[in-house]
């Protein structure tokens, strides 16, 4: 694969080079090859009729026979752009008590999903193509439209993609609508202008791209084996079910309060700082950090951190967005945190710890509000927690479930790296940028 991809990316036009515009046309939707072609999408596609149901008549029971595609997993649930009914596991189904309109239309292999609404211009348009349906029951749900190809100008696997071109997606953007939820509707969708190759180089494309999403589901599953191994084997190291070579004895039962500090006073904010407010951690990773100055820092801006603390979201604790900081610089974190200070050698242990299951089901019952549930960092430092008296086996601990940790970074610094490939391929192939050979 990497070296196809550095074949395209040798020989890529770029948008600046006019003498790269021989044999493409200049259209609404951009600089297309001269045999492709910009149809409207009634043209090329009939729209389907689409169901609307709500979530509390949805179930995932093996004996419910109807199934619903609701666009709301089309945004978060479906990872790959064909949805496999003999892979995903997670398509739901109505429930048995609700009777279906016989104008109903049940869906076939081919057909191609798009969610109307998106809460974001990114998700604006975001398709699916469904295929080994056999003799299942699918139809279309909640803001969605479903369109059948009735004209055979479009390949098995490439439907999707169709709205994935980055022309198509930018000119989509221009007819949503809405303030906090974008909309695009039926009466613009139907006159909307899409991008199509012939159609042997439409299949040559769906090959291709098809060849990364699957070296990228098997990133995903190696992924989600280690993260399953790396979940068991915490439930038994941090428990004491399972010990390292060389380590006897009783374990002792301590308050969190007696092992870490909690909020300890740090002094005066620094001039200027990196804020972690609590959309900035996600899984224990930080994704974004606001540059800021103590002038105009926010109230919330109350945690100073050092190297080897701990932060503890404790608003919406479920979320388990928690943060181990191990390097320096200037940092500050929001008081939605608890800020969790020990000795460097035994700090890895304590945020393993935190995540333990014992541990997670006695901050969720301490918590108190309904809407935004959270936990007083008082409350947190009462909670009981089992622990090796060596220090030796806390570090021991710590330092295998590390080694799963850096594998994975690795496998998902890898799965990154996919992503980022079938990305640049998308750019050049679905633009005609880069063609393929026939």
């Amino acid at each position: 694969m990497n070296r196809f991809i550095y074949r395209m990316m040798s020989n890529r036009v770029t948008k600046n080079d006019t003498s790269a515009k021989e044999g493409y046309k200049k259209t609404k939707l951009g600089w297309i090859p001269e045999e492709w072609s910009t149809p409207e999408i009634s043209e090329v596609f009939n729209f389907l009729r689409t169901s609307s149901f709500s979530r509390n008549q949805l179930n995932y029971e093996k004996d419910s026979h109807t199934f619903y595609i609701h666009y709301g997993d089309i945004h978060a649930t479906y990872k790959t752009p064909i949805l496999d009914f003999d892979k995903v596991q997670t398509v739901p189904k109505l429930n048995d008590d609700i009777v279906l309109p016989c104008t109903v239309e049940y869906l076939k292999d081919g057909d191609v999903i798009i969610a109307d609404a998106s809460e974001d211009y990114e998700g604006v348009g975001t398709a699916i193509e469904l295929i080994n349906i056999n003799d299942r029951k699918v139809i279309s749900g909640l803001h969605t439209f479903a369109f059948r190809d009735k004209t055979y100008l479009t390949a098995e696997g490439f439907r999707t993609y169709i709205f994935k071109n980055p022309q198509v997606k930018k000119a989509l953007k221009t007819i949503a609508t809405g303030s906090k939820v974008y909309g695009i509707s039926k009466s613009n969708v139907q006159k909307f202008k899409i991008v199509l190759p012939p159609l042997p180089e439409q299949q040559k494309i769906a090959q291709i791209l098809a060849t990364w999403d699957k070296a990228i589901a098997l990133q995903e599953k190696l992924i989600a084996e280690k993260q399953a191994l790396k979940k068991g084997l915490m439930q038994q190291l941090l428990t004491g079910k399972k010990r390292f070579a060389g380590f006897e004895g009783d374990w002792e039962v301590v308050r969190l309060g007696k092992l870490v500090k909690i909020n300890p006073k740090t002094g005066e904010l620094p001039k200027e700082f990196e804020y972690i407010s609590l959309e900035s951690v996600k899984k224990g990773r930080l994704k974004n950090t606001a540059s800021l100055k103590s002038m105009n820092a926010p109230s919330r801006a109350q945690r100073v951190l050092s190297k080897n603390d701990i932060l503890f979201q404790t608003v919406r604790p479920y979320q388990m967005n928690n943060y181990y900081f191990d390097f320096t610089g200037n940092y500050v974190a929001s008081s939605g945190y608890a800020q969790l200070r020990c000795s460097s050698e035994i700090s890895k242990f304590v945020y393993y710890l935190i995540h333990e299951e014992y541990f997670v089901n006695q901050v969720l019952s301490r918590c108190t509000g309904s809407n935004y549930p959270a936990i007083n960092p008082s409350s947190l430092g009462k909670i009981r927690v089992k622990v090796p008296k060596s220090t030796n086996e806390r570090i021991a601990i710590s330092k295998g479930l590390t080694v799963l940790d850096l594998e994975l970074k690795k496998y998902s610094k890898k799965l990154n790296q996919l992503k980022k490939q079938k990305q640049g391929l998308m750019q050049q192939l679905l633009t005609g940028e880069k063609r393929v050979k026939i």
